[in-house]
């Protein structure tokens, strides 16, 4: 009985350590231009070995970004599960978001690359998209209830927020300001997304 337990821990990092190693190939060569015998190589085991725990490329690909929306999922659930004030708790996850990005180079790229065309990915996108939402309206709801937030349409505001959000991912992660200060930034969105632009 110990020897099978022994057995799955050992398979089980193993597919652990493929899996980091295919991370960092994905993220620096894209899935296109990476091939099973580059990753094989660099963990230094037959290409068979990989099919052993992944039936293809593609298959391998699908647990990196898997691997990637769990840990930027139990982020933010973190954030939203938080007892912080509402205000707090909208800062910490745009922030949290942001910063989690910037280290996910292979999720960021499947979002917005050229591996739209695997059907997994519009799966994953979608139902990203809707946790996003559910967990962004969970704090807008708790924001009315401690009379900080004003919102007549809760779903609406949670998508127009989730948008804006989006909007700012590849500007501050990837693009001209990826290496300016996220929590500056992020203070300047939020007072904008909370109190406008308009001069009062």
């Amino acid at each position: 009985m110990q020897k099978i337990a022994e057995n799955g821990t050992k398979r089980d990092l193993n597919r652990e350590t493929i899996l980091k190693i295919a991370q960092e190939i994905f993220s620096k060569y894209g899935y296109k231009k990476t091939t099973l015998d580059d990753i094989a190589n660099a963990v230094r085991k037959g290409k068979s070995s990989l099919y052993y725990y992944f039936k293809s490329k593609e298959d391998l690909f699908q647990a990196v970004i898997m691997k990637e929306v769990d840990l930027l999922g139990r982020e933010l659930d973190k954030v939203v599960n938080r007892n912080s004030d509402p205000v707090d708790k909208l800062r910490d996850y745009i922030l949290t978001k942001l910063t989690i990005f910037r280290s996910l180079a292979n999720f960021y790229h499947a979002l917005e690359n050229d591996v739209a065309a695997i059907e997994f990915i519009e799966d994953i996108k979608h139902k990203y998209e809707q946790n996003e939402i559910r967990m962004i309206k969970r704090i807008l709801i708790e924001g009315v209830r401690k009379n900080e937030f004003e919102i007549y349409d809760f779903n609406l505001a949670a998508i127009g927020i989730t948008t804006a959000i989006k909007g700012l991912e590849m500007p501050l992660t990837a693009g001209s300001y990826g290496n300016i200060n996220l929590e500056r930034s992020v203070d300047i969105i939020l007072k904008i997304m909370c109190y406008g632009i308009m001069k009062r």
